[in-house]
């Protein structure tokens, strides 16, 4: 599947995900859903950005160390800037002030982040997380070789908290045009 397409898919995946029924409370006609971004300036973030914004009862709050890059977003009604390190625990936790779910696409020191969004999400007392990871984290792909450990091991700091969290496990991308998806659980092979 081309990139692009793929991205795209995955972002509107990402969406369906958030306004799961499991805190439906948080959409209705009079409140907004309050969504925090972490990697919104990464290679997924404008197309998660995009498609989370067709959703007009949707409100982001977009999280990087440079807000900078985001000013394309900065007088948008319905979207926040916020700066700082997912690794800098106090500004995190004020940055879920309000939120009722978390999108986190982000790359580097993946464990640590995974500890600081944690115990950030704990204070805050914010429980959703949707949390992009890579695949093959469980040996799920029989590819012979398995992703850095960072992909591993941040994943089982998500799954030992006690965060209602779904985890995106991307495959790869080729030039094929076509788009074909499943669900697998930590048991399953990809097919």
């Amino acid at each position: 599947m081309q990139r692009r397409t793929f991205l795209t898919n995955l972002a509107l995946t990402s969406l369906a995900v958030l306004a799961n029924p499991t805190f439906s409370q948080s959409i209705n006609k009079d409140k907004k859903m309050n969504i925090l971004v972490l990697g919104a300036t990464g290679s997924l973030g404008d197309f998660v950005i995009t498609e989370l914004l067709h959703n007009p009862n949707v409100k982001l709050r977009l999280h990087s160390r440079n807000v900078k890059k985001l000013a394309k977003y900065q007088n948008h009604e319905r979207i926040e800037l916020w700066e700082g390190d997912v690794l800098e625990q106090n500004n995190l936790e004020q940055a879920l002030n309000g939120i009722d779910a978390v999108y986190a696409g982000l790359a580097g020191d993946l464990v640590n982040m995974a500890n600081s969004l944690v115990k950030a999400m704990n204070n805050a007392g914010v429980k959703r997380l949707v949390w992009i990871t890579s695949y093959g984290i469980y040996g799920e792909a029989d590819r012979g070789s398995t992703p850095p450990n960072s992909y591993i091991n941040s994943a089982k700091v998500i799954e030992n908290s006690n965060l209602d969290y779904t985890l995106i496990r991307p495959q790869w991308f080729s030039n094929v045009n076509e788009v074909n998806y499943e669900i697998t659980h930590r048991t399953e092979k990809f097919k």
